[in-house]
C-alpha cells in the first residue's frame, strides 16, 4: 500500500498516534519496570530475607526473583547458576533482562582460590558480587550496631547476632538458626540504620576498599537493600 501524499504529491510524514505525554509516561514505566536477579549460596536464611524483603516493599517476584537452593553453595556455582539465568533472559522471547544480577556470597569457609574465580567470573560478566566478611549475619547485625571489631570465625557473628536476638525477645535460652528469617519484623524497621551503618564502617574502616575479601567485618548488602528499595519508592511514584 502506497502510503498517503498530501495535496503536492510528497509523502506525509508518520505521525504518532499516541499523545507525547503518554510517551513519556511510557518512558517513565520502563524505569519502574527494573527487573532484578539476585543468587544466594545460602538456601534458606539470606534467600528468605530478601524474598520477606521484596513482600514487605510490594515488589512482584517477577521484579525481583530471589534463587538459592538451584546453584549449590560454592562461589563458582553461584556465579555460574547467575551468568546462564541472565544469557537465557537475554534471548527468550517472553519476558524481560535482567537490568541488575547480584550473587550473594560469604568469605567464611571458602578456599581462596574458589572465590577469587568467582570474583573474576562476575567482573567479567557484568554480575554485582555481594560480599559479606564473613558471613551473611554480619549485615544482621548492622541493623542494631556499627561494630568494626574483626571476627575470628564467622560463628562468632551469628552468636553476637544470636545475643542481640535475645535481648529483643527477652529470652536468654533463643537460639538463632539458619533455617529462615523469622526475626525479620524485628529486623526491618532498622533497614536504614544497617545501610548508614554498613556504608560508615566501608569509608572509615577501609578505606571504600571494593576486594571485601580483605575486610573484615564488612558487607555489600546494603547496595541490594538500596536497590529495592529504590524500585519500591519508583513504583509508588506512578
Amino acid at each position: 500500500m502506497a502510503p498517503r501524499s498530501d495535496k503536492k504529491g510528497n509523502p506525509r510524514k508518520f505521525q504518532s498516534k499516541v499523545p507525547k505525554r503518554e510517551l513519556i509516561r511510557r518512558e517513565a514505566l520502563r524505569t519502574v519496570g527494573k527487573t532484578v536477579l539476585i543468587v544466594c549460596e545460602d538456601a534458606k536464611s539470606s534467600t528468605d530475607y530478601f524474598k520477606k524483603l521484596r513482600s514487605k516493599l510490594n515488589i512482584k517476584p517477577v521484579k525481583v526473583e530471589v534463587c538459592g537452593e538451584e546453584c549449590g553453595s560454592d562461589p563458582r556455582s553461584v556465579v555460574n547458576y547467575a551468568n546462564k539465568r541472565k544469557d537465557a533472559a537475554v534471548i527468550s522471547p517472553v519476558g524481560d533482562k535482567y537490568d541488575e544480577t547480584f550473587c550473594v556470597i560469604d568469605i567464611d569457609k571458602h578456599q581462596a582460590d574458589n572465590l577469587n574465580a568467582a570474583i573474576q567470573k562476575a567482573r567479567d560478566n557484568d554480575i554485582d558480587l555481594i560480599i559479606s566478611n564473613p558471613c551473611f549475619e554480619y549485615w544482621y547485625v548492622l541493623h542494631f550496631k556499627k561494630t568494626g571489631s574483626a571476627y575470628n570465625h564467622h560463628r562468632d557473628a551469628q552468636r553476637e547476632f544470636r545475643d542481640i536476638l535475645r535481648l529483643e525477645f527477652n529470652d536468654k535460652r533463643y537460639e538463632y538458626n539458619k533455617s529462615g528469617c523469622q526475626f525479620f519484623n524485628i529486623i526491618y524497621p532498622k533497614t536504614g540504620t544497617a545501610i548508614d551503618n554498613s556504608r560508615s564502617i566501608l569509608k572509615s574502616q577501609h578505606k571504600g576498599e571494593t576486594d571485601l575479601s580483605k575486610c573484615n567485618p564488612s558487607t555489600h548488602v546494603h547496595r541490594i537493600a538500596e536497590c529495592m528499595m529504590e524500585m519500591a519508592e519508583k513504583t509508588n511514584e506512578k
